[in-house]
């Protein structure tokens, strides 16, 4: 038995056991924030690692929203004891789907908007990925090594390794894309016109106006999606400070959400910007044991196709499991 079947089954215990919904009790007076990206129709769902990694189905989007509604209330305002607030990273017109499926439950979230990305598309991290998932098969030489581009785990592996790079390489990622435009340019990759809509461009204006008409909250994600913590002090600074310009503008609230989110993502310093800037809050894209304003934990269950996993994370009970395991390490 692999180590996934073996929690799958002991979350099935806890639930019909009742241990599930002792957490639920446990945690009441918690909120839980939840985070997902792109919302993708049905029929344009692939075997692609780029969806693997930041996309759901529609119809299964939907299943997870069913489940959050009937444990909670579904709000925005935060801080709400024993409710649920639904979030959407990177403000791609795949948030058009999502919103349709709030919509049936009456539901309002928070939509978080790199500013680059209002009109405009893909965000650097994304034609990176893109490119990557979609290039036609074939060995290619990236920053002067060479990747076999031949299976969907080989493209997964070649995207982690060419980020990695970046990363510890002054963090220059348009000489990455230069080189690959050069190859094959985007705009030549196989990619529906249809998909390309949804996944890679980027709300319009009219969207927005749209969405925050509806009740939609709209808030900052930076100006081009960058790691925060890599950029230097007055690039950091700048970047905060033309996102909390946009509040009550382009954004209708003083949320924002860090690209990335994890702990290595996100200084002290980039927290420190933050609260600074005018954000009343902010969110962060994994659990935070000791959560402040500005470092709210967001539980990520996007591709969690079991019920049982779904309550587990919901509850707290999977945390908690968490927790005993890494103590006894």
């Amino acid at each position: 038995m692999n180590c996934k079947k073996f929690y799958l089954i002991i979350y099935f215990l806890a639930f019909y056991s009742g241990i599930i919904w002792l957490f639920y009790r446990l945690n009441r007076s918690r909120q839980r924030i939840l985070v997902f990206h792109h919302i993708i129709p049905d029929h344009l769902i692939d075997n692609s690692f780029e969806q693997k990694i930041v996309c759901s189905s529609k119809s299964h989007f939907e299943r997870i929203i069913d489940i959050v509604n009937k444990r909670f209330e579904v709000t925005t305002q935060i801080g709400k004891a024993n409710s649920a607030i639904i979030t959407f990273d990177d403000g791609y017109r795949a948030a058009l789907t999502a919103d349709a499926v709030l919509s049936n439950y009456g539901n309002n979230a928070y939509f978080f908007l790199p500013l680059s990305n209002v009109n405009g598309g893909p965000l650097w991290n994304d034609k990176i990925m893109g490119w990557i998932a979609y290039v036609s098969p074939g060995e290619y030489i990236i920053a002067g090594k060479a990747y076999y581009l031949n299976s969907q785990s080989s493209r997964q592996k070649a995207y982690q390794d060419i980020i990695e790079y970046i990363r510890a390489n002054d963090y220059n990622y348009s000489s990455i894309i230069e080189q690959l435009e050069l190859i094959t340019p985007f705009y030549k990759l196989a990619i529906s016109e249809e998909y390309k809509n949804i996944r890679f461009r980027g709300l319009t204006q009219e969207d927005i106006i749209q969405i925050k008409q509806k009740g939609h909250k709209i808030g900052g994600h930076s100006i081009n999606h960058d790691i925060l913590s890599l950029l230097q002090p007055e690039k950091l600074k700048h970047d905060f400070q033309q996102c909390s310009a946009q509040i009550n503008k382009l954004f209708n609230c003083g949320v924002y959400a860090y690209p990335y989110g994890h702990t290595r993502d996100v200084s002290i310093e980039c927290v420190k910007e933050c609260a600074a800037s005018g954000f009343s809050a902010a969110v962060m894209n994994e659990y935070v044991p000791n959560e402040t304003r500005h470092t709210l934990s967001r539980m990520k269950i996007g591709h969690y196709t079991s019920k049982y996993e779904i309550d587990a994370e919901l509850s707290g009970f999977k945390q908690w499991l968490r927790n005993i395991l890494r103590w006894k390490k």
